[in-house]
C-alpha cells in the first residue's frame, strides 16, 4: 500500500530471491493463469480486510467508481450495468447493527484482463460473470444464515437458485424483468393487471416449483424487487412516503402510511446504508483528472479510506461504550490526527532549516527572498546576492492600487521570468504607457527638480518611466524621472531614478559620489 501511494506502479509484488530470508511467511503464488492486475492489485484487496468483527444476519453488496479514465482496461464493468467512467469497485459491508458500511469484501474488476470472471461456473450454464464475482465475495458466508441485499446489477433468477440452493444464502434485491426466467414483463403489461403508478399497489409472481418471488410495486414509478426466500405477504402501513397528487404531478409535504411487499421494505430499510459508506470513502479520492497515475495509487488510496471508515466505526462503538456522555469526534478530524501521526512514523527525513518566518517586505538584492528559509545546496536556482548590495529596509507597501489585481499578477510572472533569465535585473527603469494629464504619472521622488521650477503649485515633473521592482512592490506604477527635460529651450539630463535609490540605499552611489538630490545638470550628463 505504501508504495501505490508513492505512485509506483509496477512494484516487485513482493519480491523473489530473498523472500525467505526476509519475511517469515511463506510466500503465496499466484496460479499461473491469473491476470497481471489480480496479482497486484489482489494484494490491496487482502491487506485492509479485519477478521475482528463479527457480521449481522444482513449484509449488503453494492458497485461504486473509481474515477479515473475512459480508455483503460479496467474501465467498462461486467454487463448489465458497467460504469464506463472508472474502474469498477465491489464490496461487501455490514447493513445493520452500530458498524453499519463496515466493508468485509473488495474487489475491483479488471475489464478483459480478469480471467478470473471469464469462465463458465460450475452452477451456470453460460459465462454468468455475476455469478463467479459472487462466488468470490461471500465465499466466507456461505452455508451461515446471511441475508444478503444487493441491485438489479448483480439479481437475476439464475443468482437466486445458485444462493438458495449452493450456497445457502437468502438473497433479496432489485431485477430487471427479463432477467427472473418469466418472460418479457413491460409497463403495459403491469398495466393491464390493473397496477397503476402511485397506487403502491403491488403484482406478485411467484415460481411453481422453486422459491423466487418476482413483486412490482407500484411507487412513483414500477419497483421491481426478486427474492428467494419471502412470502407473498403485503405489510399494511409498512412504510411512509410522499404520494404524488395524479392530477398537479406534485408530491405531498407530509409523509403516509402506504402498503408494500415485505420484501420492497426489507430492501428499503438496509440498501441505502451502503452508498452512505461509499460516498465516505470517496471523499479523498486522487483527482479523476489525473492522467499520470496509473490504477494502482487510485485504488490504494480508496483501499486506505475503507481502512480509516472500518477504524472509525470501531472508534465510534468503543467510544459510545466507555464514555456514554461525551460526543465522538468527526471523522474529518480523525483523519487529520491519524495523517499527523502516520507522518510522524518511520525514519527520519531531511526537514526545512530552522529560523524566524521570512518578512513583510522582500529583499530585493536578490532574485528570491532568503529571509528565515534555508535553500538546498543542490538547488537549481540558487539566490543572486548583488555584488553593490548593502543592508536596507524596503518600502513597505500599500493597499492602495491602480492596477487590477489580475494584471499586477500578470506583471509578477513576466518580472519573475526576466529576473531568472537576467539575474542581476534589479530596480530597472521601463517605459510605461500612460495617458496625457494622468496624475499618478508624476515622479514620486521628493526632491524632483521639477518642483524647483518657481511655480505657485509645486509638482515634479511627469514621466513615462517607473521602476519595475518598486511598482510591483507597492502595486502602482511608481514613476521617477529618467530623461531628458527642456529647460529654457536647452535639453537637459534629469534622472531622478538613480537618486531615489541611492537615497533608499538601494544603489551604491558611483565615483564620484553623488548627492541624494537630482539636479538639472548631473554627473550622468558628464
Amino acid at each position: 500500500m505504501t508504495s501505490c501511494l508513492h505512485y509506483s506502479d509496477d512494484w516487485d509484488v513482493m519480491g523473489d530471491e530473498d523472500w525467505d530470508e526476509v519475511y517469515d511467511d511463506p510466500k503465496v503464488i499466484a496460479p499461473p493463469h491469473t491476470a497481471r492486475h489480480r496479482v497486484k492489485h489482489g494484494i490491496l484487496e487482502d491487506c485492509y480486510i479485519q477478521y475482528c468483527v463479527n457480521p449481522s444476519r444482513w449484509i449488503t453488496t453494492d458497485e461504486s467508481r473509481i474515477a479515473g479514465w475512459y480508455h483503460s482496461c479496467m474501465t467498462i464493468g461486467p454487463d448489465p450495468k458497467p460504469i464506463r467512467t472508472g474502474a469498477t469497485l465491489h464490496t461487501v459491508c455490514i447493513t445493520q447493527g452500530p458498524l453499519s458500511s463496515y466493508k468485509l469484501y473488495a474487489r475491483v474488476y479488471g475489464g478483459k484482463d480478469d480471467q478470473d470472471m471469464n469462465v463458465h461456473h460450475k452452477h451456470t450454464v453460460k459465462r454468468a460473470k455475476m455469478v463467479s464475482l459472487y462466488d468470490f465475495m461471500l465465499e466466507s458466508f456461505k452455508h451461515k444464515g446471511h441475508c444478503v441485499v444487493m441491485d438489479s446489477a448483480y439479481m437475476s433468477d439464475a443468482m437466486a437458485q445458485i444462493g438458495r440452493n449452493h450456497w445457502g444464502i437468502n438473497m433479496v434485491g432489485t431485477c430487471q424483468s427479463d432477467r427472473t426466467g418469466a418472460g418479457k414483463l413491460g409497463k403495459a403489461d403491469v398495466k393491464a393487471k390493473e397496477v397503476v403508478i402511485g397506487s403502491h399497489e403491488s403484482l406478485m409472481y411467484q415460481h411453481n416449483t422453486k422459491p423466487l418471488l418476482y413483486t412490482v410495486w407500484g411507487d412513483n414509478n414500477f419497483v421491481k424487487t426478486l427474492s428467494n426466500f419471502h412470502s407473498p405477504v403485503v405489510v399494511r402501513g409498512g412504510m411512509k412516503r410522499k404520494k404524488r397528487n395524479r392530477s398537479t404531478k406534485r408530491r405531498d409535504r407530509e409523509f403516509t402510511d402506504v402498503d408494500c411487499p415485505i420484501q420492497q421494505k426489507d430492501y428499503c430499510e438496509t440498501y441505502h446504508l451502503i452508498d452512505k459508506g461509499n460516498g465516505a470513502e470517496a471523499k479523498y479520492d486522487l483527482s479523476t483528472e489525473s492522467h499520470l497515475h496509473g490504477w494502482s495509487p487510485k485504488l490504494a488510496a480508496r483501499y486506505f479510506n475503507m481502512n480509516i471508515n472500518n477504524a472509525y466505526k470501531i472508534h465510534c462503538y468503543l467510544f459510545k461504550k466507555h464514555h456514554p456522555t461525551k460526543v465522538v469526534m468527526p471523522l474529518k478530524e480523525c483523519i487529520h490526527n491519524l495523517t499527523h501521526s502516520l507522518l510522524q512514523r518511520g525514519d527520519t527525513m531531511r526537514k526545512r532549516g530552522g529560523g524566524a518566518p521570512p518578512k513583510a517586505t522582500k529583499d530585493i538584492t536578490t532574485s528570491s527572498s532568503v529571509d528565515g528559509r534555508k535553500i538546498r545546496s543542490d538547488s537549481v536556482r540558487q539566490p543572486f546576492t548583488s555584488p553593490t548590495a548593502t543592508v536596507h529596509t524596503a518600502t513597505p507597501q500599500t493597499p492602495v492600487s491602480d492596477l487590477t489585481g489580475r494584471a499586477l499578477r500578470y506583471r509578477k510572472a513576466s518580472s519573475k521570468l526576466r529576473k531568472e533569465r537576467q539575474p542581476g535585473r534589479v530596480h530597472i527603469s521601463v517605459p510605461v504607457v500612460v495617458k496625457k494629464n494622468r496624475a499618478t504619472s508624476y515622479c514620486k521622488y521628493h526632491k524632483c527638480p521639477g518642483k524647483n521650477t518657481g511655480a505657485k503649485r509645486k509638482r515634479a515633473y511627469m514621466s513615462k518611466y517607473a521602476c519595475e521592482d518598486c511598482s510591483l512592490e507597492k502595486g502602482v506604477d511608481f514613476f521617477l524621472c529618467n530623461s531628458t527635460k527642456s529647460v529654457g529651450g536647452t535639453l537637459v539630463v534629469v534622472d531622478c531614478h538613480t537618486a531615489y535609490h541611492v537615497e533608499k540605499k538601494l544603489y551604491t552611489a558611483p565615483s564620484p559620489v553623488s548627492t541624494a538630490e537630482s539636479s538639472i545638470i548631473s554627473e550622468l550628463t558628464e
